[in-house]
Parts: structure tokens; sequence; C-alpha cells
């Protein structure tokens, strides 16, 4: 079994606690829908007490294979505070339907959780893709071609534990 660290939400979906991916924002809508993907906890999981309205850290232990929805696997503990949510990246309003034709683009095997996109402000709209799994940047390259990273924000939900200082995930 593989460990990854993710954002997540806490929240009761038909009577169980499960963490879901935050979609990189601080703080959870009350009338979110469930996500395509989560690890269910159990009541006495370590560090619980830390998830509150907010985001919190989760490492969460994987099934293999991770399934194409649903449970992905088990919250072994809650960690710190996560990290503050990476604030929305403007495109600007004219360069809006280049964003959207990149989200269009999305593959399936990049296995994403949300694509959104929306207004920030009066000057500026936010294109974003959740994924479940990071995607290596040559490949995102490929696919939408240059100059993507200024009209979409790719960011996965999970990434390896480091347990050792190094650069392989705890199995």
């Amino acid at each position: 079994m593989s460990r990854y660290v993710g954002e997540v939400f806490v929240v009761r979906r038909e009577g169980v606690l499960v963490a879901e991916p935050t979609g990189g924002v601080a703080r959870r809508d009350a009338d979110a829908p469930p996500q395509t993907w989560f690890a269910t906890i159990d009541e006495g999981t370590e560090g619980l007490s830390l998830a509150g309205n907010g985001s919190v850290a989760a490492e969460i232990e994987l099934v293999q294979p991770v399934p194409d929805s649903g449970s992905i696997g088990w919250v072994v503990r809650f960690l710190q505070a996560a990290r503050t949510s990476v604030s929305a990246r403007a495109v600007v309003a004219d360069r809006r339907d280049g964003a959207m034709d990149l989200l269009e683009l999305m593959p399936e095997g990049w296995q994403p959780y949300e694509v959104r996109a929306g207004e920030l402000d009066a000057h500026g709209w936010e294109a974003f893709v959740g994924t479940l799994f990071p995607v290596p940047v040559e490949e995102i390259d490929a696919v939408l071609g240059a100059g993507w990273e200024q009209l979409v924000r790719i960011e996965p939900w999970l990434v390896p534990l480091q347990t050792d200082g190094g650069s392989s995930a705890a199995t």
C-alpha cells in the first residue's frame, strides 16, 4: 500500500465521514457536491480533532489499483493544519476563451476530480484543474501546448508521502 498526503475537507456523506479534495480553496461551500474520489475516515483517526470547517492535511493509504471513482482508501492520520491554499490565478478577460478551450482538452487519463472556471473580479477569470495525482509538466505541455500555465492552474490532490527526507513514497 502507498501513502500520500493531500489537503482535504472532512464531510459526512450518507452517514460516513470522508475526506474530499479541497480544490485549492480554504473553505468548503455548504452545498458542495460529492467529489469523484474520497478517502474514508474512522471516527478514531489520529488528529481528527484538527479537522474543522476548513482544510486540513491528511495522510491517506491508497488501495491498489485506484478505482475510477469512489473510495481510494482511508485516512491514516491528520497532520498539522494544511498549507495556505494557492491563490487563484487571474486570466485576463480577453483570454478567457483560450482558457475555456484548454479546459475542454483535459484527458480523463489525468484523473481530474475538478475542472472549473469562474469570474474572480471585474477584470479576470480563473481556470482550474484538480488532478488526483501529479501530471508531468512535459505531458501537460504536449497536450495543452506552450503557454498553458498563463491560462490554467493545474494542481494534484495527492502527493507521495516523504518518509525519510528522500524522494520515495512510503509503501
